[in-house]
């Protein structure tokens, strides 16, 4: 199902925008007939639909617009550097007026989620739902609740703070998010506004209390731990408390809902349940009793058929129990560079290497290679841009916005279904980080996190036959797995940066990344890459294709190292080890590049970090922390490890990237000869 363009500006009505948040049939009232466009200026958010056979985000029945509008954040320098939506392929009715929404006095407005939050952290979120039968005017409504500040968490007030919500309209049965504004570079979209009161924003810990107000009025309330904060209106609240939230470091992404489906308002603690997996944007559909026993981030529930994840159908994008799944939306540029759009032959090879370690890695291109919804052909549904996932080119790209250059977190914005934000990594096929467009890095990603850039245009790739299309296909493969594994954790020496280790056979060694890893560690196979770095034994960058294995074939191979190579210490080195996985009888490594065996052992910095120790290998496949949105500790059953502090995914949605080096000039222009 697709979603219109005009969901992401406020300058179209959203009555058309499914994807708005949220499974449909989640309220107490019968859901209305598919929207159409609004001749209101107000815009209305949609709930997405639930579908019987496939999982979409978006309405099919929502009317497209004729032409493309453009997405602008609002901290863009220039409309040039913000992502345009993809063209819908084909021509769709003209919209037709329906009725303005009616006021939120009228609506039974509630809040239906609310997020745990760090106490030492302003990254509060909370979701609100319209039960009724017609879209509802949020004009004129606030939230208010206790505020910390921006800049220091720690200062939080003791009054309630009130704070105001765009004037948009909120279709019947739709989901709408509310997020603590602690990041400027972030922007409104049909799915999320964030709010703040000068440098107040909305804040809670494992006590608080949340209200909707308008004209003076409780919409909806709820009161948690030990708040005694009262409602501004009497009866509002009856009774006890809910029970304090938790609120430490390794509760992020749990939260205090409205189970669906959804009974009566009785203004009440029996109206929440406090579960382990916050769904933000849609129906609250996972099991408080729902635990994470692969440790991927997914609770067992919405791996099973029949299960869904806020309305997400997950099991039926491949998603299984007792298999740890990877989800990747994969959005391109629109260029005729080979280079930009990926290939499926490069999502298969990168599949195929996580299939072997016992991974299912699930990549949604939309439409690209199939019209309809096809796992096995990389369309789970597609993004909000609808179409093939494809987004406005622009020359150079970053992960943040800098002079001149887009930024990632605006196109992931304006495409990445706000419910699938604890889910999926979203991945830009792009052109350049370098300011004038030039090729550089292959790519960048967040290390720890859920973000990621390929960047291969200006490479001079092509989609032709034989080496051109092999390396196209491998650098595309290569790449998207390496800056994969930083959002996994690893970093260019495994655990460490220490980059150019022989013995370290994997993907993210800059060694192995493009050369690939060779045919054979107990053969001279691999120390090709060694000798091609050092521009030795007749090997160079800018012969790519005379190693064994090579990226211009098809035997080209990729990895992430198991941990099995010994240790290699610079200070006695000895050749007949090889990169020190065995050695199949006959071969050495020849790292004084003298052409000869050394039976003695010798000293040397063959990493080239200008210190002589000791290198060690690094078992990535054992190391892989999936759940990035959340800790694993306490639902993951015997696979359960303590990772990294989690992402505040809605709030700020951005980790330390990892340090990427453009490859030598020599190796770019012999890729364009073909890799010779």
């Amino acid at each position: 199902m697709k979603a219109t363009l005009s969901c992401l500006l406020g300058m179209l009505s959203l009555t058309a925008c499914g994807g708005g948040g949220g499974g449909s049939g989640d309220s107490v009232v019968p859901t209305p007939a598919a929207p159409v466009v609004t001749s209101t200026p107000i815009p209305t958010v949609l709930p997405s639909v639930t579908p019987s056979v496939v999982p979409t985000t978006i309405p099919t029945t929502a009317p497209q617009p004729s032409a493309v509008p453009t997405f602008l954040p609002s901290s863009s320098p220039s409309p040039t550097l913000t992502p345009t939506l993809a063209p819908v392929p084909s021509p769709q009715p003209s919209p037709v007026p329906t009725p303005a929404p009616i006021t939120a006095a009228n609506a039974g407005l509630l809040i239906s989620e609310v997020s745990s939050n760090d106490s030492s952290n302003a990254g509060a979120w909370l979701e609100i739902h319209n039960p009724s039968a017609s879209a509802v005017s949020l004009s004129g409504v606030s939230l208010r609740s206790r505020s910390g500040l921006r800049s220091s968490p720690f200062s939080v007030s003791s009054s309630p703070v009130s704070f105001s919500l765009p004037a948009i309209s909120l279709a019947a049965g739709g989901y709408f998010v509310l997020i603590a504004k602690i990041d400027d570079a972030v922007s409104d979209n049909s799915q999320a506004a964030y709010l703040k009161n000068g440098e107040a924003v909305p804040f809670w810990d494992a006590n608080g209390a949340v209200e909707l107000v308008f004209a003076g009025a409780t919409l909806d309330f709820v009161r948690f731990g030990n708040s005694s904060q009262a409602p501004l209106t009497s009866g509002a609240w009856a009774g006890a408390n809910v029970a304090a939230m938790p609120a430490t470091s390794l509760d992020y992404g749990k939260g205090l809902v409205r189970p669906f489906p959804l009974q009566a308002n009785s203004k009440s603690a029996a109206d929440w349940l406090q579960v382990s997996f916050a769904t933000p944007g849609g129906r609250n559909d996972v099991p408080a009793t729902a635990i994470d026993s692969d440790n991927d981030g997914i609770p067992d529930s919405a791996e099973v058929a029949g299960g869904t994840f806020g309305g997400l159908d997950l099991f039926a994008m491949g998603a299984r129990a007792n298999q740890r799944d990877i989800f990747v939306q994969v959005d391109h540029m629109v260029s005729s560079d080979a280079g930009i759009t990926p290939r499926k032959e490069a999502l298969q090879k990168v599949g195929d290497v996580f299939a072997a370690r016992g991974f299912s890695i699930h990549f949604d291109t939309g439409s690209l290679y199939s019209a309809a919804f096809n796992p096995a052909l990389f369309n789970l549904g597609g993004g909000l841009a609808g179409g093939a996932n494809s987004v406005t080119y622009a020359k150079c790209i970053g992960l943040d916005s800098k002079t001149g250059c887009a930024s990632l977190y605006s196109y992931k914005s304006a495409s990445l279904d706000i419910r699938r934000k604890t889910i999926f990594h979203y991945l830009l096929m792009a052109n350049s980080q370098e300011s004038d467009g030039s090729a550089g890095s292959s790519g960048l990603a967040e290390i720890n996190g859920n973000d990621l850039l390929v960047t291969l245009g200006s490479w001079g790739l092509s989609s032709g036959s034989g080496s051109n299309a092999n390396l196209l296909v491998n650098y595309q493969a290569s790449t998207i797995m390496h800056e994969l594994g930083h959002n996994f954790g690893l970093e260019h020496g495994g655990n460490e940066s220490n980059n150019y280790k022989p013995n370290y056979y994997s993907v993210m060694n800059y060694l192995y990344q493009l050369p690939g890893l060779g045919a054979d560690p107990k053969t001279n196979s691999s120390v090709q890459r060694y000798y091609l770095n050092n521009n030795a034994l007749g090997f160079s960058w800018g012969g790519i294709c005379n190693i064994d294995a090579s990226p211009c074939s098809t035997d080209y191979r990729m990895d992430f190292s198991d941990g099995s190579g010994v240790s290699l210490n610079e200070n006695s080195l000895l050749e007949a080890t090889i990169i020190g996985r065995g050695n199949n009888g006959g071969f050495y490594a020849d790292w004084n590049t003298n052409g000869t065996l050394n039976a003695n052992a010798y000293s040397r910095d063959i990493n080239q970090d200008f210190s002589v120790s000791v290198l060690s290998d690094y078992n990535d496949w054992g190391n892989l922390f999936l759940p990035f949105a959340r800790q694993s500790t306490g639902n993951s059953g015997a696979m359960a490890k303590v990772g990294p502090s989690r992402i505040r995914v809605l709030s700020h949605d951005r980790q330390t990237p990892s340090n990427e080096f453009a490859p030598p000039r020599v190796f770019l222009d012999a890729i364009k000869r073909g890799g010779r």
